[in-house]
């Protein structure tokens, strides 16, 4: 094996990935890379030709024809017309959720959502993408398509899905093909699937136990025939050295003329024989003085350009590798988008699409007129409480995100664009106030006397804001969190009878705070598992009833307080289960507890008349991405993603 040493690195700092396309480098960078988040487009010899800034936490990048299609987790997808030096903005567009990887194929887009799905659009008009269906196969972050199949790298189950997409309203899983380490990326070359595999090999017991003899033992790549795709073969493998990141954890396969190239985030570049799948050269990662891993590679002209996470981006001259081979672009296929549709997996219920179109409907508020909804790009609805019926449409600034409603004011999360605040007093909505932090929002809360509000910027900091001023916000206080918001919808939408504001962090725990009785800062109730740590994850959910605090755990919920002492473990907590597992996002109302699950496309309704024995009412699966319920009067609403406004009905 040759191993390489580095030659240059450019002065323009990290990135998140890189494509050659051109005569140019395209290289996308988060906002702790560059502020706002930028797209470069770099001349062979690493120096700036031109720059968009502001695509947010921008993660993969990928080319084909003059369209580029960067996603941007919870920024969601912007698309570039790249014919000409400076790149052009045609599109941003509110994917389904966090938008981790993105593949080509002729004129649909297959975007890698995390555990909510692989979202297909339709990009020939790349200024108007249009949905047409949610692939739920797993916590997929990378995918591929070869010969109208998706093969998705499911990272945590440590597998590939193969999808049937040649009817893209109406895919069909075909084969579930396991691996030894953690799934990511993947490729298809004449027949042959290669899947780069990275952090714990199959079989590890404990994720945070370093004796664990299959602990980082899940490096390397591996090979199966995919020629039937419904039935793969295993035809071999190679496994690389142990290594282990928790923060940066990705890793690609991609064909390179007659060579395979893996990038592994914390070992660096493979140079493979697609054959015989050895070793001929390896790109080490370049020493640097903080947390760094590989976060993509491309070649261009024979010089291979790694992009590293802190680290900088770096070039070796003269390497002899070809181009990278692409996927099909010429190809059109036509499709309609998948109609709405919904089983009962418990009991009897039904779910009917009340409000749709273009544009997502991803949270609900409650006026006293009117009912709000959050629609991305197409800013605020307000439908008319009793009828339903489309009444105004506020344009915002940015993306709504998420919609709250307390004492005459409307206020809208609105990612980059910060908070905007509406009266609703008058005959028309009428805007009385903006506040914009260094972070991108994406959820709010406002306290019970609507003076304060609490805000989810970017995914690690919370931000208390004074509004009772909508001319003059200021920021009262901040919290950093250890790893996450990450998931977003972790606040709950209802406060303790004394008005305490709630929400539960991936790894901090149950964070509280009431700055209407004087709270000057957040307090923090760790909880924790003796495995690990007590994670709060895309399925979960927690909300407040009174004096009662909900989380969803294991498929049922546990029962928090705010008087619990820290580090407290959440095995030792009582745990509530019904007939059948449920999760999701809780909204309770008298009796009842509806749990929306939007990765999972689940909605439940529980009997909590008596909380400490739950009992299951209903249980429905949908092709939607249900978000948190509404109960307004007897009516049940739900936010459905691309899907529109749902009603349920029992």
């Amino acid at each position: 094996m040759q191993q390489l040493l580095l030659q240059e690195r450019a002065s323009i700092g990290s990135f998140m990935d890189i494509k050659a396309h051109g005569d140019f480098l395209y290289a996308i960078q988060r906002p702790s890379q560059f502020a706002g988040g930028r797209l470069c487009v770099l001349r062979s010899d690493l120096s700036l030709a031109s720059e968009y800034v502001g695509i947010g936490n921008a993660r993969q990048i990928e080319i084909v024809g003059n369209v580029a299609v960067v996603t941007a987790r919870e920024d969601g997808l912007w698309i570039f017309d790249v014919s000409a030096p400076t790149p052009a903005l045609l599109c941003h567009y509110q994917t389904v959720e966090y938008a981790t990887g993105v593949a080509l194929y002729g004129n649909l887009a297959f975007i890698s959502c995390r555990q909510y799905g692989v979202q297909i659009l339709d990009i020939q008009n790349p200024k108007t993408p249009r949905h047409l269906s949610l692939v739920r196969i797993g916590e997929i972050q990378s995918s591929t398509v070869a010969d109208g199949i998706l093969y998705g790298g499911a990272w945590g189950e440590m597998k590939v899905v193969a999808v049937d997409v040649h009817n893209p309203a109406a895919p069909q899983v075909l084969a579930e093909i396991p691996l030894q380490g953690r799934g990511d990326g993947v490729c298809v070359h004449h027949g042959i699937l290669y899947a780069a595999t990275g952090q714990h090999a199959r079989g590890i017991q404990n994720t945070v136990d370093e004796s664990d003899p299959f602990f980082g033992m899940g490096n390397g790549v591996e090979a199966f025939d995919v020629r039937d795709p419904a039935h793969p073969v295993r035809i071999g493998g190679a496994r690389f050295e142990k290594a282990y990141c928790s923060s940066i954890d990705m890793w690609e396969a991609a064909v390179y003329g007659d060579k395979l190239i893996v990038n592994n985030a914390p070992l660096g570049v493979y140079v493979l024989d697609p054959q015989t799948l050895s070793v001929l050269q390896r790109f080490p990662l370049p020493p640097c003085d903080r947390e760094n891993g590989v976060t993509g590679v491309t070649v261009q002209n024979g010089d291979l350009y790694m992009a590293t996470m802190t680290g900088g981006l770096y070039v070796y001259r003269g390497t002899g590798i070809a181009h990278q081979v692409p996927n099909p672009a010429s190809i059109l296929i036509n499709a309609t988008p998948q109609p709405f549709s919904f089983t009962n997996a418990y009991g009897s219920a039904s779910l009917a699409v009340c409000h749709s179109g273009d544009f997502p409907v991803l949270s609900l508020a409650l006026t006293p007129s009117h009912l709000a909804l959050a629609c991305g790009e197409d800013g605020v609805h307000l439908l008319d409480k009793s009828t339903l019926q489309l009444t105004d449409i506020i344009p915002t600034t940015g993306m709504a995100q998420n919609v709250k409603y307390c004492n005459g004011r409307l206020f809208v999360a609105e990612e980059a664009a910060g908070v905007e605040i509406f009266s609703l007093t008058d005959s028309f909505p009428r805007r009385i106030g903006a506040f914009r932090v260094e972070e991108t929002v994406y959820q709010l809360q406002p306290s019970r006397s609507g003076r304060y509000l609490l805000c989810g910027c970017a995914c690690n900091k919370l931000k208390l804001l004074d509004v009772s001023d909508p001319m003059c916000i200021t920021e009262k206080y901040t919290y950093r969190t250890k790893k996450g918001l990450l998931y977003g919808d972790n606040f709950a939408s209802n406060t303790l009878a004394d008005g305490t504001m709630l929400l539960f962090c991936h790894r901090d725990g149950l964070i509280f705070t009431n700055p209407d009785r004087g709270d000057d800062c957040f307090h923090v109730i760790e909880y924790v598992k003796r495995s690990g740590f007590c994670g709060y994850c895309s399925g979960d959910g927690i909300e407040a009833d009174k004096d009662r605090i909900f989380y969803t755990q294991k498929g049922g919920y546990v029962l928090l307080s705010v008087e619990d002492t820290d580090k407290t473990s959440v095995e030792d907590l009582p745990f509530y289960a019904a007939e059948q597992k449920f999760r999701g996002l809780l909204t309770p109302c008298g009796d009842l507890l509806v749990a929306t699950n939007r990765p999972g496309g689940q909605v439940s309704v529980l009997d909590i008349s008596d909380p400490m024995a739950p009992r299951l009412l209903a249980k429905i699966s949908t092709c939607a991405s249900p978000g948190k319920a509404v109960f307004l009067q007897e009516r049940i609403l739900i936010p459905g993603g691309r899907s529109g406004l749902l009603e349920l009905t029992l």
